[in-house]
């Protein structure tokens, strides 16, 4: 299971690339853009947009006409889940980089050795169901 179900339901996948992000308020909807680090000549896009319609509370038809009807209006829960897994993301990415550099290296060493050695796993078993 991800650490970032919310943003990989939006079909973000690489978390680690994104570089910043911003909310806005057009109307009646919310637009997230999420911004990445990319390099310099990738064919990649350097942003993502996503748009989320705000929700309205449950209210008797005569009250929806009033002034205090527009300010009912309630940010979307999968926008707020989506933000709250951004805002982690950039809490371990401080935490990361206070981290000593030699603790890092050998945290990305040990990560490069996971992802390694389960590519190899995956392709002898690919070998072995061509036999």
């Amino acid at each position: 299971m991800s650490k970032y179900p919310t943003l990989t339901k939006m079909g973000i996948t690489s978390v680690e690339n994104i570089d910043k992000y911003t909310v806005q308020h057009q109307g009646e909807v919310d637009v997230l853009k999420i911004y990445y680090k990319r390099p310099k000549g990738s064919l990649l896009s350097r942003s993502k947009k996503f748009s989320f319609m705000r929700g309205r509370n449950f209210l008797p038809i005569e009250a929806r006409n009033s002034k205090a009807f527009d300010q009912m209006e309630s940010i979307n829960p999968e926008l707020m889940h989506a933000i709250d897994e951004l805002k982690q993301l950039n809490a371990m990415r401080e935490k990361d980089s206070n981290m000593d550099p030699k603790q890092r290296m050998i945290k990305d060493l040990d990560h490069l050795e996971k992802v390694m050695t389960s590519k190899i796993d995956d392709l002898r078993r690919q070998i072995e169901e061509m036999k």
